[in-house]
């Protein structure tokens, strides 16, 4: 089993139709946060499909296919991670689950887009810090990366944490992104936020009100979403109860 082989099945599903509107909706015009990216127009679950397909491809054959230019093999890679990752957790197998992070965070330039990073990240970084494979101040330094990728991965990451009930990370490197000049950034800190605010609303609450003058707006927008439409209003107006 080679890595040739995924890519070969994975093109079985590529369409013009799907690479176009990839292209479009991933943002690879001059300029744009994807400049550059390439796509051959496979859809998620197609992609999910092929990598379960190869879960017993050596690192040596998965490192060829996360550094593959082609959008599509890179999250077929990075699947196979997680995949892999799951059952190493479910095992207690930290032997394999430290591997899986090291070449993990060692080809994290190559988790070079949103999704990539949001299917991933907290699942095996995440876990790892939980499992304590390593510890949750690497978290603060890629929030200060000048790598946007770097600084999604800080707190895209807290997912897990929020999952289990522990909010400090989040709320601590939401505090230290408010200032992010990217609107990728300002949806992903929200994003948090709101998954948050599903476990304590009051901490969120008070955390939204301490800091409201520095929110950007779509974070805020974000953070509020699910909650009661006259509460969300009084975020909005700045009015709060």
């Amino acid at each position: 089993m080679i890595s040739q082989d995924l890519i070969k099945e994975l093109k079985k599903y590529s369409s013009p139709e799907r690479k176009k509107s990839n292209e479009w909706f991933f943002k690879t015009g001059p300029g744009q946060y994807s400049e550059g990216d390439k796509f051959i127009g496979i859809r998620v679950p197609h992609i999910r499909q092929v990598a379960r397909q190869f879960l017993d491809l050596s690192f040596i054959e998965i490192a060829k296919l996360i550094k593959s230019p082609i959008h599509e093999i890179r999250l077929a890679a990075i699947l196979i991670l997680v995949e892999r990752n799951k059952q190493a957790v479910k095992d207690k197998d930290r032997i394999l689950q430290k591997k899986i992070l090291d070449f993990y965070l060692k080809h994290r330039a190559n988790v070079n887009n949103w999704d990539l990073v949001d299917l991933s990240v907290h699942r095996i970084l995440g876990q790892a810090i939980l499992d304590r494979l390593i510890p949750k101040q690497v978290l603060y330094k890629y929030a200060k990366s000048k790598s946007l990728w770097e600084r999604r991965f800080s707190i895209i990451t807290t997912a897990m944490f929020i999952h289990e009930g522990k909010l400090d990370d989040c709320l601590k490197l939401s505090k230290l992104l408010l200032g992010d000049k990217e609107d990728l950034m300002h949806k992903a800190v929200g994003w948090m936020l709101r998954e948050s605010w599903k476990k304590d609303p009051a901490r969120v609450e008070k955390f939204l009100i301490a800091n409201y003058k520095d929110l950007p707006r779509t974070t805020l927008r974000y953070a509020i979403e699910r909650m009661a439409e006259s509460k969300r209003k009084s975020f909005l107006k700045g009015s709060f109860k």
